[in-house]
């Protein structure tokens, strides 16, 4: 009896995974800088509200990401380098970023946190793969 191989992943679908993390992430950017202050006019520039709306948006989106698109921890940063380029030439002054925090200063804060918050996530994937084992 010959024993099942696991099937190979197909090269066109962590291609996909790859461009459409980096589209979602250019989307999150647009939730964070222009959906969010819209929705939220009195939480915005900077309080500690946009701040926690931000950290909602990112824990979710990236959790969706990680479930339902990729785990390749290596995809990541690219991505979140395409949300930090976002950041440098449209920050909407969101957060405080291009009016009270240089918002070169602010993408890289911004896709720092992002990363620990990605990285923590994927943890806690393995983790939890490593337990239901």
């Amino acid at each position: 009896m010959q024993a099942k191989k696991k099937p190979e992943k197909v090269w066109g679908f962590t291609v996909a995974s790859f461009f459409a993390l980096i589209g979602i992430h250019i989307a999150k950017y647009f939730v964070d800088f222009h959906l969010l202050p819209h929705l939220f006019p009195e939480l915005f520039p900077l309080s500690l509200g946009a701040v926690g709306l931000w950290l909602a948006s990112s824990v979710i989106i990236s959790t969706l990401c990680m479930k339902f698109i990729s785990r390749f921890g290596y995809f990541y940063p690219i991505a979140i380098f395409f949300y930090a380029l976002c950041i440098v030439f449209w920050p909407m002054g969101a957060y405080g970023f291009g009016d009270i925090i240089p918002s070169i200063l602010g993408a890289i804060i911004a896709g720092v946190a992002l990363d620990l918050i990605q990285r923590g996530i994927l943890w806690i994937f393995i983790i939890i793969g490593f337990v239901t084992m």
